[in-house]
Protein backbone atom coordinates (compact mmCIF):
# COMPACT_ATOMS: atom_id res chain seq x y z
CA UNK A 1 0.00 0.00 0.00
CA UNK A 2 1.24 3.49 -0.92
CA UNK A 3 0.39 6.13 1.69
CA UNK A 4 0.89 9.88 1.48
CA UNK A 5 0.88 11.51 4.93
CA UNK A 6 0.62 15.27 5.42
CA UNK A 7 1.77 16.09 8.92
CA UNK A 8 1.77 19.89 9.08
CA UNK A 9 4.63 21.72 10.79
CA UNK A 10 7.67 19.52 11.43
CA UNK A 11 9.97 21.97 13.19
CA UNK A 12 12.45 23.18 14.05
CA UNK A 13 12.49 21.80 17.57
CA UNK A 14 9.44 22.16 19.78
CA UNK A 15 7.58 24.22 17.18
CA UNK A 16 6.41 20.94 15.66
CA UNK A 17 4.39 19.79 18.67
CA UNK A 18 2.54 16.55 19.20
CA UNK A 19 0.78 16.34 15.82
CA UNK A 20 4.04 15.91 13.93
CA UNK A 21 5.18 13.34 16.50
CA UNK A 22 2.01 11.32 15.85
CA UNK A 23 2.39 11.62 12.06
CA UNK A 24 5.98 10.46 12.31
CA UNK A 25 5.08 7.59 14.60
CA UNK A 26 2.27 6.46 12.31
CA UNK A 27 4.52 6.62 9.25
CA UNK A 28 7.24 4.60 10.93
CA UNK A 29 4.74 1.98 12.12
CA UNK A 30 3.23 1.67 8.64
CA UNK A 31 6.66 1.29 7.05
CA UNK A 32 7.56 -1.50 9.45
CA UNK A 33 4.33 -3.26 8.44
CA UNK A 34 5.37 -3.14 4.78
CA UNK A 35 3.61 0.00 3.51
CA UNK A 36 5.35 2.57 1.34
CA UNK A 37 4.88 5.90 3.12
CA UNK A 38 5.86 9.41 2.13
CA UNK A 39 5.60 11.86 5.02
CA UNK A 40 5.38 15.58 4.26
CA UNK A 41 5.89 18.48 6.63
CA UNK A 42 6.69 22.16 6.79
CA UNK A 43 9.89 23.65 8.19
CA UNK A 44 10.03 27.18 9.59
CA UNK A 45 13.15 28.99 8.47
CA UNK A 46 16.18 27.63 6.65
CA UNK A 47 15.97 23.92 5.91
CA UNK A 48 18.49 21.75 7.79
CA UNK A 49 21.67 21.33 5.79
CA UNK A 50 23.04 17.88 5.20
CA UNK A 51 19.85 16.30 6.50
CA UNK A 52 19.77 12.49 6.26
CA UNK A 53 17.38 10.94 3.78
CA UNK A 54 17.27 13.91 1.36
CA UNK A 55 14.91 13.14 -1.49
CA UNK A 56 14.66 16.30 -3.57
CA UNK A 57 16.86 18.87 -5.22
CA UNK A 58 14.03 21.41 -5.38
CA UNK A 59 15.26 24.48 -3.44
CA UNK A 60 11.92 24.73 -1.64
CA UNK A 61 11.98 21.13 -0.41
CA UNK A 62 14.32 18.84 1.50
CA UNK A 63 14.22 15.85 3.76
CA UNK A 64 13.78 15.98 7.48
CA UNK A 65 16.37 15.46 10.12
CA UNK A 66 15.85 14.35 13.69
CA UNK A 67 16.44 11.41 15.96
CA UNK A 68 13.42 9.44 14.77
CA UNK A 69 13.21 6.99 11.90
CA UNK A 70 10.15 8.76 10.53
CA UNK A 71 11.70 12.21 10.39
CA UNK A 72 14.82 10.85 8.69
CA UNK A 73 12.54 9.77 5.84
CA UNK A 74 10.33 12.87 5.74
CA UNK A 75 10.20 15.39 2.93
CA UNK A 76 10.21 18.94 4.31
CA UNK A 77 9.03 22.12 2.62
CA UNK A 78 10.11 25.53 3.79
CA UNK A 79 7.28 27.55 5.30
CA UNK A 80 7.30 31.30 5.82
CA UNK A 81 5.60 33.73 8.17
CA UNK A 82 4.25 36.46 5.87
CA UNK A 83 3.11 38.66 8.75
CA UNK A 84 5.26 39.29 11.85
CA UNK A 85 2.37 38.52 14.20
CA UNK A 86 1.22 35.37 12.39
CA UNK A 87 1.20 32.33 14.63
CA UNK A 88 1.49 28.69 13.64
CA UNK A 89 -1.78 28.76 11.67
CA UNK A 90 -0.45 31.57 9.48
CA UNK A 91 2.70 29.79 8.29
CA UNK A 92 2.58 29.58 4.49
CA UNK A 93 3.98 27.19 1.91
CA UNK A 94 2.58 27.03 -1.61
CA UNK A 95 4.88 24.24 -2.76
CA UNK A 96 3.70 21.74 -0.13
CA UNK A 97 0.00 21.75 -1.16
CA UNK A 98 1.02 21.65 -4.84
CA UNK A 99 3.19 18.62 -4.13
CA UNK A 100 0.30 16.93 -2.30
CA UNK A 101 -1.98 17.40 -5.31
CA UNK A 102 0.71 16.09 -7.66
CA UNK A 103 1.60 13.00 -5.61
CA UNK A 104 -1.94 12.02 -4.60
CA UNK A 105 -2.62 10.30 -7.92
CA UNK A 106 0.20 7.80 -7.31
CA UNK A 107 -0.90 6.98 -3.73
CA UNK A 108 -3.54 4.50 -2.59
CA UNK A 109 -4.63 6.83 0.22
CA UNK A 110 -3.80 10.30 1.54
CA UNK A 111 -3.93 10.94 5.28
CA UNK A 112 -3.98 14.58 6.37
CA UNK A 113 -3.50 15.69 9.97
CA UNK A 114 -5.99 18.50 9.56
CA UNK A 115 -6.13 21.68 11.59
CA UNK A 116 -7.11 25.25 10.77
CA UNK A 117 -3.59 26.00 9.57
CA UNK A 118 -2.69 27.05 6.04
CA UNK A 119 -0.65 23.95 5.17
CA UNK A 120 -3.21 21.25 5.91
CA UNK A 121 -6.26 23.35 4.98
CA UNK A 122 -4.98 24.17 1.50
CA UNK A 123 -3.63 20.64 1.00
CA UNK A 124 -7.06 19.21 1.76
CA UNK A 125 -8.76 21.71 -0.56
CA UNK A 126 -6.41 20.68 -3.37
CA UNK A 127 -7.75 17.11 -3.05
CA UNK A 128 -11.42 17.94 -3.45
CA UNK A 129 -11.53 16.39 -6.96
CA UNK A 130 -8.90 13.71 -6.39
CA UNK A 131 -9.82 10.10 -7.06
CA UNK A 132 -7.49 8.98 -4.27
CA UNK A 133 -9.38 8.57 -0.98
CA UNK A 134 -8.58 11.11 1.74
CA UNK A 135 -8.51 10.18 5.44
CA UNK A 136 -8.33 12.99 7.99
CA UNK A 137 -7.27 13.18 11.62
CA UNK A 138 -7.71 16.42 13.57
CA UNK A 139 -6.25 15.44 16.98
CA UNK A 140 -9.02 17.35 18.75
CA UNK A 141 -8.08 20.64 17.11
CA UNK A 142 -11.25 21.01 15.04
CA UNK A 143 -13.77 21.96 17.68
CA UNK A 144 -16.29 24.82 17.68
CA UNK A 145 -14.97 28.05 19.14
CA UNK A 146 -16.49 31.18 20.63
CA UNK A 147 -13.87 33.36 18.90
CA UNK A 148 -15.44 35.39 16.10
CA UNK A 149 -12.52 34.88 13.71
CA UNK A 150 -12.67 31.11 14.15
CA UNK A 151 -16.45 31.04 13.75
CA UNK A 152 -16.16 32.96 10.48
CA UNK A 153 -13.39 30.63 9.28
CA UNK A 154 -15.53 27.60 10.10
CA UNK A 155 -18.62 29.00 8.40
CA UNK A 156 -16.78 29.83 5.18
CA UNK A 157 -14.09 27.13 5.00
CA UNK A 158 -14.22 24.36 7.62
CA UNK A 159 -17.81 23.24 7.02
CA UNK A 160 -17.02 22.92 3.31
CA UNK A 161 -13.63 21.32 3.89
CA UNK A 162 -14.85 18.53 6.19
CA UNK A 163 -16.88 17.03 3.32
CA UNK A 164 -13.71 16.06 1.42
CA UNK A 165 -12.27 13.24 3.62
CA UNK A 166 -14.03 9.90 3.30
CA UNK A 167 -13.13 8.83 6.82
CA UNK A 168 -12.15 10.67 9.99
CA UNK A 169 -9.84 9.10 12.55
CA UNK A 170 -10.72 10.17 16.10
CA UNK A 171 -9.20 9.68 19.53
CA UNK A 172 -11.91 10.66 22.00
CA UNK A 173 -15.64 11.18 22.37
CA UNK A 174 -15.11 14.91 22.89
CA UNK A 175 -13.30 15.14 19.57
CA UNK A 176 -16.16 13.32 17.83
CA UNK A 177 -18.70 15.66 19.40
CA UNK A 178 -16.81 18.68 18.08
CA UNK A 179 -16.56 17.24 14.58
CA UNK A 180 -20.29 16.50 14.51
CA UNK A 181 -20.99 20.15 15.39
CA UNK A 182 -18.87 21.15 12.39
CA UNK A 183 -20.85 18.91 10.04
CA UNK A 184 -19.01 15.57 10.02
CA UNK A 185 -21.35 12.58 9.86
CA UNK A 186 -20.79 10.19 12.77
CA UNK A 187 -20.87 7.28 10.31
CA UNK A 188 -17.62 8.58 8.77
CA UNK A 189 -15.68 8.48 12.07
CA UNK A 190 -13.41 5.63 13.11
CA UNK A 191 -11.79 5.46 16.55
CA UNK A 192 -8.02 4.94 16.63
CA UNK A 193 -5.34 5.10 19.28
CA UNK A 194 -2.01 6.84 19.36
CA UNK A 195 0.99 4.63 19.91
CA UNK A 196 4.67 4.71 20.70
CA UNK A 197 7.45 2.30 19.91
CA UNK A 198 8.62 -0.14 22.54
CA UNK A 199 11.20 1.48 24.77
CA UNK A 200 14.82 0.41 24.34
CA UNK A 201 15.22 0.98 28.08
CA UNK A 202 13.25 -0.66 30.87
CA UNK A 203 12.37 1.25 34.02
CA UNK A 204 14.33 0.58 37.19
CA UNK A 205 13.66 2.17 40.56
CA UNK A 206 16.48 4.65 41.32
CA UNK A 207 18.15 4.81 44.72
CA UNK A 208 17.71 8.59 44.89
CA UNK A 209 14.07 9.35 44.30
CA UNK A 210 13.39 11.52 41.24
CA UNK A 211 10.02 12.78 40.02
CA UNK A 212 10.02 13.70 36.34
CA UNK A 213 7.99 16.21 34.33
CA UNK A 214 8.89 15.95 30.62
CA UNK A 215 6.56 18.08 28.51
CA UNK A 216 6.20 21.59 27.15
CA UNK A 217 6.29 24.28 29.84
CA UNK A 218 2.87 25.57 28.84
CA UNK A 219 -0.19 26.54 30.85
CA UNK A 220 -2.18 23.42 29.94
CA UNK A 221 0.59 21.10 31.12
CA UNK A 222 0.72 22.90 34.51
CA UNK A 223 4.46 22.75 35.24
CA UNK A 224 3.98 25.38 37.97
CA UNK A 225 1.52 23.07 39.73
CA UNK A 226 4.16 20.34 39.57
CA UNK A 227 6.62 22.70 41.28
CA UNK A 228 4.06 23.75 43.91
CA UNK A 229 3.30 20.11 44.70
CA UNK A 230 7.00 19.31 44.91
CA UNK A 231 7.64 22.19 47.33
CA UNK A 232 4.87 21.02 49.67
CA UNK A 233 6.26 17.47 49.52
CA UNK A 234 9.77 18.72 50.29
CA UNK A 235 8.46 20.75 53.22
CA UNK A 236 6.84 17.53 54.47
CA UNK A 237 10.22 15.81 54.49
CA UNK A 238 10.32 14.01 51.14
CA UNK A 239 13.91 13.30 50.14
CA UNK A 240 13.67 13.58 46.36
CA UNK A 241 14.79 15.53 43.32
CA UNK A 242 12.47 17.03 40.74
CA UNK A 243 13.25 17.39 37.03
CA UNK A 244 11.30 19.61 34.64
CA UNK A 245 12.41 18.90 31.07
CA UNK A 246 10.86 20.56 28.06
CA UNK A 247 10.81 23.70 25.94
CA UNK A 248 9.49 26.91 27.47
CA UNK A 249 6.10 27.81 26.01
CA UNK A 250 5.11 30.57 28.40
CA UNK A 251 5.46 29.06 31.88
CA UNK A 252 9.25 28.98 32.19
CA UNK A 253 9.65 32.24 34.09
CA UNK A 254 6.85 31.36 36.53
CA UNK A 255 8.45 27.99 37.21
CA UNK A 256 11.89 29.51 37.76
CA UNK A 257 10.47 32.22 40.05
CA UNK A 258 8.69 29.64 42.22
CA UNK A 259 11.86 27.60 42.57
CA UNK A 260 14.09 30.62 43.25
CA UNK A 261 11.77 31.90 45.97
CA UNK A 262 11.72 28.56 47.78
CA UNK A 263 14.08 27.02 50.29
CA UNK A 264 14.62 24.00 48.01
CA UNK A 265 16.10 25.41 44.81
CA UNK A 266 18.87 22.79 44.87
CA UNK A 267 16.29 20.02 44.54
CA UNK A 268 15.18 21.10 41.06
CA UNK A 269 16.79 20.62 37.68
CA UNK A 270 15.58 22.30 34.47
CA UNK A 271 17.59 20.84 31.56
CA UNK A 272 15.44 22.40 28.82
CA UNK A 273 14.30 20.48 25.78
CA UNK A 274 15.68 16.93 25.60
CA UNK A 275 16.15 14.68 22.61
CA UNK A 276 13.83 11.65 22.38
CA UNK A 277 16.64 9.39 23.50
CA UNK A 278 17.35 11.60 26.52
CA UNK A 279 13.65 11.60 27.45
CA UNK A 280 13.60 7.83 27.21
CA UNK A 281 16.62 7.57 29.50
CA UNK A 282 15.09 9.97 32.03
CA UNK A 283 11.83 8.02 32.10
CA UNK A 284 13.68 4.77 32.70
CA UNK A 285 15.51 6.23 35.70
CA UNK A 286 12.90 8.13 37.71
CA UNK A 287 10.65 7.25 40.63
CA UNK A 288 7.57 8.29 38.64
CA UNK A 289 6.57 10.31 35.62
CA UNK A 290 4.16 13.09 36.62
CA UNK A 291 1.90 14.95 34.18
CA UNK A 292 -0.37 17.50 35.95
CA UNK A 293 -2.00 18.59 32.67
CA UNK A 294 -5.60 19.75 32.38
CA UNK A 295 -7.84 18.82 29.44
CA UNK A 296 -5.08 16.77 27.85
CA UNK A 297 -6.69 14.46 25.26
CA UNK A 298 -3.91 12.01 24.39
CA UNK A 299 -0.44 12.82 25.78
CA UNK A 300 2.32 11.02 23.90
CA UNK A 301 4.67 11.36 26.87
CA UNK A 302 2.40 9.11 28.94
CA UNK A 303 2.52 6.45 26.21
CA UNK A 304 6.32 6.69 26.14
CA UNK A 305 6.53 6.33 29.91
CA UNK A 306 4.15 3.36 29.84
CA UNK A 307 6.31 1.70 27.16
CA UNK A 308 9.27 1.82 29.55
CA UNK A 309 7.20 0.52 32.48
CA UNK A 310 7.57 3.79 34.39
CA UNK A 311 5.14 4.45 37.29
CA UNK A 312 2.69 7.18 36.32
CA UNK A 313 0.90 10.00 38.12
CA UNK A 314 -1.60 11.73 35.83
CA UNK A 315 -4.70 13.81 36.36
CA UNK A 316 -8.26 12.61 35.98
CA UNK A 317 -8.61 15.08 33.09
CA UNK A 318 -6.15 13.09 30.97
CA UNK A 319 -7.86 11.40 28.04
CA UNK A 320 -6.07 8.16 28.90
CA UNK A 321 -7.27 8.14 32.51
CA UNK A 322 -10.03 5.61 31.86
CA UNK A 323 -7.74 2.99 30.36
CA UNK A 324 -4.98 3.64 32.90
CA UNK A 325 -7.38 3.41 35.83
CA UNK A 326 -9.05 0.23 34.60
CA UNK A 327 -5.65 -1.45 34.29
CA UNK A 328 -4.35 -0.03 37.60
CA UNK A 329 -1.50 1.42 35.57
CA UNK A 330 -1.36 4.94 37.06
CA UNK A 331 -2.19 7.02 40.09
CA UNK A 332 -5.04 9.31 39.06
CA UNK A 333 -5.43 12.64 40.84
CA UNK A 334 -7.23 15.94 40.65
CA UNK A 335 -5.19 18.58 38.75
CA UNK A 336 -4.21 20.44 41.94
CA UNK A 337 -0.95 20.84 43.81
CA UNK A 338 -2.41 19.28 46.97
CA UNK A 339 -3.64 16.16 45.20
CA UNK A 340 -0.40 15.73 43.26
CA UNK A 341 1.67 16.20 46.41
CA UNK A 342 -0.33 13.50 48.21
CA UNK A 343 0.15 11.13 45.28
CA UNK A 344 3.90 11.68 45.20
CA UNK A 345 4.27 11.19 48.95
CA UNK A 346 2.29 7.93 48.91
CA UNK A 347 4.13 6.55 45.92
CA UNK A 348 7.52 7.55 47.32
CA UNK A 349 6.80 5.50 50.45
CA UNK A 350 5.69 2.33 48.62
CA UNK A 351 8.28 0.63 46.36
CA UNK A 352 6.02 -2.36 45.70
CA UNK A 353 3.27 -0.06 44.48
CA UNK A 354 5.74 1.58 42.11
CA UNK A 355 6.78 -1.81 40.72
CA UNK A 356 3.16 -2.91 40.26
CA UNK A 357 2.15 0.32 38.52
CA UNK A 358 5.12 0.12 36.16
CA UNK A 359 4.45 -3.50 35.23
CA UNK A 360 0.77 -2.78 34.61
CA UNK A 361 1.62 0.27 32.49
CA UNK A 362 3.99 -1.71 30.29
CA UNK A 363 1.43 -4.48 29.84
CA UNK A 364 -1.24 -1.93 28.90
CA UNK A 365 1.09 -0.34 26.36
CA UNK A 366 1.64 -3.68 24.67
CA UNK A 367 -2.11 -4.36 24.56
CA UNK A 368 -3.38 -0.94 23.41
CA UNK A 369 -0.60 1.38 22.30
CA UNK A 370 1.93 -0.72 20.40
CA UNK A 371 2.93 0.40 16.92
CA UNK A 372 2.05 -3.03 15.55
CA UNK A 373 -1.56 -2.68 16.67
CA UNK A 374 -1.70 0.87 15.30
CA UNK A 375 -0.42 -0.18 11.86
CA UNK A 376 -3.07 -2.91 11.68
CA UNK A 377 -5.85 -0.45 12.54
CA UNK A 378 -4.66 2.25 10.13
CA UNK A 379 -4.33 -0.24 7.27
CA UNK A 380 -7.86 -1.51 7.89
CA UNK A 381 -9.26 2.04 7.79
CA UNK A 382 -7.30 2.86 4.62
CA UNK A 383 -8.69 -0.23 2.90
CA UNK A 384 -12.21 0.71 3.98
CA UNK A 385 -11.80 4.21 2.53
CA UNK A 386 -10.46 2.71 -0.71
CA UNK A 387 -13.44 0.37 -1.07
CA UNK A 388 -15.78 3.38 -0.94
CA UNK A 389 -14.31 4.86 -4.12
Amino acid sequence: MKVLQVGGLAGPGAAAGGVWAVAGMQSAALRRSGAAVELLGGWLGALPSGAPGAVSSDPDTAAGCADSEAQEQARLFRVRRPLPGAKLRGLVSLSLPRYVAMRAASADVVQIHLSRDFITTVSTAMLRRAKTPVVAQSHGMLVPSAALSVRLFDAVITRWLVRIPRLWLTLTEDEERGLRELGVDRARMRRVVNASADSALAWSDPEQQVFLFAARLSARKQPAVFVEAALVALDAGLDARFVLAGPDQGEGSRVRDLIAASAHSGRFHLPGELTPRQVQAAMADCTAYVLPARNEPYPMSVLEAAAAGTPLIVTEECGLAGALGAADAAVLTEPTAGALCEAMLKLAADPQRRADLGANARRLHQELWSTERLAENLTAHYLEASRER
